[in-house]
């Protein structure tokens, strides 16, 4: 797209096109016309020119010389792997191609940042690393921003040498007096064996959590709750310990916990005893009202409370003042959550919140969603090498992997459905995550073609990737999704079964039902990657370990299926607003409202039938796509639009599951994020939170009361700088571990962040591949990756071409063209003036009659009459001497 780095001097083409307009109409003759023409052309150019246009293009470039930029991490989280594995690499590539060599050192990992540094797309990255990047650009980012630059990156993994442990305390730091809240302990290990350990949790130095835990991966995370009947600064310590650990320096975590009031909560509502407000009521101050009429200075009230609840409120009891002291109130950093039932959002027909200025601050509109398929259907198709393996009728894998592919397409029970595709054992294909609407014979015939064209790859039946590129679909994606895997079973071998069962799971975050139809040959070398020690089918157990959303069938011949989707999978549940029963499900699983939400077994009866706007974000849905939860922010305030009832619903019970455990935490969740900092709105409010040694943090402070703020960490004043007004911040570093307090405000320092995220990022594999790299061992990297830098001499890039240079030359081109035309022009009418005078001549001389005169468009004098008028040629001398003055011109 153009950009113009200049773009107020396109303001200057209005005159230039007014008068080149004008002029144009006002010239007579072709000349005339041609000339005012080119002259506004070549002046629009040259404004354009002035503005300076750009664009970003993709440019291709070949590089005789290739430069490999090694990045060799040596901080810390690396102790645990074998050293000098870089400058090893460094030696050994130097006599072959051009290295260039960096390396990471401190108590912090800015991986990304070295990334973005050197990807320009014409070198190649090669990481020596765990891929663990916890300070600066987040390492996804920057491969992101690698592939825009199509800059590939690859790794090294060096051999881990020792395990170790670390743990980990994860929650808010400002929390509410007297309320239950929950915490998360993390803890982590270098390998990935199956290591024991056991925990303690210490709240102000006494003991109130102990017990024990088991690794069967890299990370497991345990919660507990508590809570603090008094205010001000409290600390939570976690210790961990087993026999799988090396290391003590991470085995300690303190947290430092600000207990503040509780804040004030307005609730409108018609039904006082709903769960709606007996939830809310349990975590604030509550304010009960019917209507905000009741309150005789509202903007008074709503200055002095942190967030408003209207559940189900007609929009005929709110007047058009109360929304306008609404919207200063969101505006200027409050919170608003609208609740559903039968008197809001579409409700009563009629007179529903549709095209009100109320709904202006919703970030809905209170119409239904256009739906276009009621489920997303994800079919995994393995084009792995396995591929080749012959079934007993002959016909290969893939082939009847595709004809059951098209058996689903065109299944009834699909019918409704959006359908895309990914492929098992072929990495470097690009997945495209484009849906096909199967209703729509045209896209369901354009999904088939691309199907039909699939190839065997040359990988492994790698399913943990598969998942990962599955999870990138889904993240951006709403509705009950349906994974569909279609392969010979052959699925234990470049991931150990833990490894992909733990992939797998990650499909429950967004309520994903799996069918694995395993066409099975029998064809493989290896039988342990089809069945475990016991003789099950891998594909099997995986799905029987994955729960009563996973589905197993099987083809012992290899030949395409075409099964029953309706009694294995029930009803597919089409699109009915009146249905008795929906499930809930996380859409964005990203979002601050949905982590550690679970929505399992959590079901609405009834919602209001409502579309996000542009901007919004949709959170949660009912099993058929209908937005649930609903936010946005508006101003420097936050709305949020739960479009199902209070739990009561007088009588019609929609949301009852919603205010029970565990989907009551959605409805706090959604009041805290509205609410975004619970702290009063008086005095000094200090916000900063813990970090590690020799990691900055940023410590803000508000400062409601007049005055500058006075702090003090250990007896010394603290440097504030005004970040605007009212706000002060100072950037804090501490060099030893400890609780520091601040004005009374606690930060907890615990040990370097670089002993935190111990052992292989999990993510590493599926991101380095994402930009056509690979994961290599130290003696892989030497004995393949140089011939891959090697090979690949010719790359693409982005560059910014300015087109003002293009322009100019245009301009100057028409100039010069338009010159030319006119001397080309004016030779020949000379030429066919000297032809003509001379032919006048031979035939008359001083007795041209006057005919001739005319013919040729010349005047002349009639003497017999007398005449004269100014500037016609008076006679044949006189002519002679024009014609005379001409030649001269052209001989010129």
């Amino acid at each position: 797209m153009m950009s113009f780095a200049y773009p107020w001097i396109l303001i200057l083409l209005i005159p230039v096109l007014f008068l080149a307009v004008r002029y144009f109409k006002k010239a007579s003759g072709r000349k005339q016309k041609i000339l005012f023409a080119t002259r506004g052309i070549i002046a629009a150019l040259l404004v354009l020119s002035l503005a300076s246009p750009m664009v970003m293009m993709t440019v291709t470039k070949t590089n005789d010389n290739p430069e490999l930029i090694l990045i060799s991490d040596t901080t810390e989280s690396m102790r645990y792997f074998k050293s000098g594995i870089g400058q090893d690499l460094y030696e050994y590539f130097s006599g072959t191609i051009d290295v260039q060599y960096d390396t990471l050192t401190g108590n912090y990992t800015a991986l990304g940042e070295k990334i973005i540094q050197y990807a320009d797309g014409k070198n190649k990255l090669l990481l020596v690393s765990d891929g663990n990047s916890n300070y600066g650009t987040d390492l996804e980012e920057a491969i992101n921003f690698s592939k825009g630059t199509n800059t590939q990156v690859s790794a090294v993994i060096p051999d881990l040498i020792q395990n170790d442990m670390s743990v980990e305390m994860t929650g808010d730091k400002s929390i509410i007096v007297g309320n239950e809240q929950e915490f998360g302990i993390v803890v982590r290990q270098a390998g990935n064996s199956n290591a024991s350990y056991n925990y303690e949790v210490y709240a102000d130095g006494s003991l109130i959590e102990r017990g024990s835990g088991k690794l069967n991966g890299s990370e497991k995370t345990t919660t507990f709750t508590t809570k603090f009947s008094t205010l001000g600064a409290h600390t939570l310590r976690v210790s961990i310990s087993s026999a799988a650990d090396s290391d003590k320096i991470n085995n300690n975590f303190t947290k430092s916990v600000y207990v503040i009031e509780k804040p004030n909560v307005i609730v409108v509502t018609s039904e006082a005893n709903a769960s709606l407000t007996q939830v809310v009521g349990t975590l604030y101050n509550v304010t009960v009202v019917t209507s905000l009429s009741q309150f005789t200075d509202l903007d008074r009230a709503l200055s002095s409370t942190k967030t408003v609840v209207m559940d189900n409120v007609y929009i005929g009891n709110i007047t058009d003042s109360q929304v306008v002291s609404l919207k200063n109130y969101v505006s200027n950093g409050g919170g608003l959550v609208v609740v559903g039932g039968t008197s809001s959002y579409g409700y009563p027909e009629g007179h529903s919140y549709l095209n009100t200025s109320f709904e202006k601050l919703l970030p809905v509109v209170s119409v239904p969603s256009d739906w276009e398929g009621t489920q997303d259907v994800l079919l995994f198709i393995d084009v792995s090498d396995s591929g080749n393996s012959f079934a007993s009728n002959n016909e290969t894998l893939l082939s009847n992997i595709k004809k059951t592919s098209f058996e689903i397409i065109d299944n009834e029970y699909f019918k409704d459905a959006n359908i895309t595709y990914l492929t098992i054992g072929d990495p470097k294909r690009e997945v495209s995550g484009e849906f096909y609407y199967v209703g729509n014979p045209k896209e369901s015939d354009e999904l088939k073609n691309q199907i039909e064209n699939l190839k065997t790859g040359d990988g492994d039946t790698d399913l943990v990737d598969t998942f990962e590129d599955a999870v990138e679909i889904l993240d951006n994606r709403s509705g009950q999704p349906l994974i569909i895997i279609m392969s010979d079973g052959n699925v234990v071998g470049r991931h150990s079964y833990a490894e992909l069962l733990a992939a797998t799971n990650k499909m429950k975050d967004y309520g994903a039902t799996i069918l694995f139809i395993n066409i099975y040959t029998g064809g493989s070398i290896r039988p342990d990657q089809f069945r475990d020690s016991a003789g099950t089918p891998y594909a099997k157990k995986l799905m029987t370990d994955y729960g009563k959303k996973g589905v197993y069938i099987q083809s012992n011949k290899g030949l395409p299926v075409d099964p029953d989707f309706k009694e294995m999978l029930g009803d597919s549940g089409k699109n009915n607003t009146n249905r008795t029963e929906s499930s809930l499900y996380i859409s964005n699983p990203k979002h601050f409202i949905v982590q550690n939400v679970n929505l399992t077994e959590t079901n609405v009866s009834g919602y209001n039938s409502v579309t996000p706007k542009a901007g919004s974000d949709k959170l949660v849905i009912a099993s058929d796509g209908a937005p649930v939860l609903t936010v946005w922010r508006y101003g420097l305030g936050r709305v949020a639009s739960l479009t199902t009832d209070n739990g009561v619903g007088r009588g019609n019970y929609w949301a009852s599951d919603l205010y029970t455990a565990p989907g009551s935490k959605l409805v706090a969740s959604t009041v805290n994020w509205v609410m975004g900092d619970p702290n009063r709105e008086s005095g000094i409010v200090i916000d900063a939170p813990d970090t590690s040694v020799g990691l900055p943090t940023v410590l803000r402070v508000n400062m409601y009361d007049p005055g500058i703020p006075v702090l003090t960490l250990g007896g010394q004043k603290l440097i504030l700088t005004m970040e605007s007004e009212n706000v002060y911040t100072s950037e804090l570093m501490f060099n030893k571990s400890g609780l520091y307090n601040i004005s009374g405000y606690p930060i907890s320092v615990n040990y370097p962040i670089e002993y935190q995220e111990i052992g292989v990022n999990p993510d590493f594999r599926r991101l380095v591949e994402s930009t056509g790299g690979d994961i290599y061992t130290p003696a892989e990297a030497k004995a393949y990756f140089i011939k891959s830098v090697t090979d690949d001499t010719t790359y693409k890039t982005k560059e910014v071409v300015n087109f003002s240079v293009y322009l100019l030359l245009l301009a100057l081109i028409i100039f010069l063209v338009e010159i030319v035309y006119r001397r080309v022009r004016e030779i020949k009418e000379l030429r066919r003036l000297h032809d003509e005078y001379e032919k006048a001549e031979k035939e008359g001389g001083d007795g041209i009659p006057p005919t001739y005169f005319k013919a040729h468009g010349w005047s002349y004098t009639d003497k017999e009459e007398g005449k004269e008028e100014p500037g016609i040629l008076s006679s044949y001398s006189k002519l002679k001497s024009t014609l005379k003055q001409k030649r001269e011109q052209l001989k010129k």
